[in-house]
């Protein structure tokens, strides 16, 4: 290997190394970016998904041949996007695409046919249904149980009382808020689901990038 391939290896590695590093979350940030995550999943995984499964069925009457390469696309530039937020957010390295089987100059037909005969072009299917399914529930946990934390609190800050009269006790978790004092106990027991929605936030975002990433592969 000459002087100059292994300075430009030395760099790649260099920058990898760096992202990486960069990437790995902070407690407090984790959950936030979970959270984004999820959104992500309901605002772009399910129209795509829903879009691609119509366009694939419309493919026998003539319009599916032009609308699947086009939304395809989209999904693999989802799936790109997806392998970025990995690296820069938790540090992780997702498998790399692969080439598209049909040139992109071809006609739309020709490129629907060499798509559907791919098996990437189906496992982008799929990951999107994990995404928008399992992914999605991994990146709510935490920003869940902080939201249920925080309910505690303001439980103990009064709201107990309308809710108690207007449907009788209230359960929160396992406490039966009926008084204050129960409200309080609901509090001490969101301290707790707070913390540790905190404490998770960063295993379920490495979490998420991993199962997704298992279906993912290199669409």
């Amino acid at each position: 290997m000459n002087t100059a391939s292994l300075m430009d290896s030395t760099r790649v590695g260099a920058s990898a190394g760096s992202a990486v590093r960069g990437g790995t979350p902070g407690r407090l940030s984790a959950p936030w970016r979970a959270l984004a995550l999820a959104a992500l999943t309901l605002v772009a995984s399910v129209p795509l998904f829903c879009l691609a499964v119509v366009s694939v069925c419309l493919i026998p009457v003539g319009i599916g041949l032009y609308t699947t390469p086009v939304l395809l696309g989209w999904i693999r530039a989802l799936a790109d996007q997806r392998r970025e937020l990995a690296i820069r957010w938790a540090g992780l390295s997702l498998p790399a695409r692969q080439e598209l089987p049909a040139r992109v100059d071809a006609n739309a037909p020709a490129r629907t046919l060499a798509l559907l005969r791919d098996g990437n072009s189906w496992r982008q299917l799929w990951w999107l249904l994990t995404d928008m399914t399992a992914g999605c529930v991994v990146a709510l946990l935490p920003a869940g149980l902080i939201a249920q934390g925080v309910y505690g609190y303001v439980l103990a800050a009064g709201v107990w009382e309308p809710i108690h009269r207007a449907d009788g006790t209230h359960w929160y978790a396992f406490v039966p808020v009926g008084d204050q004092q129960t409200a309080n106990l609901a509090a001490l027991v969101g301290t707790g689901t707070l913390v540790l929605g905190i404490l998770i936030g960063r295993v379920c975002l490495r979490g998420h990038f991993r199962v997704v990433g298992a279906t993912l592969g290199s669409s």
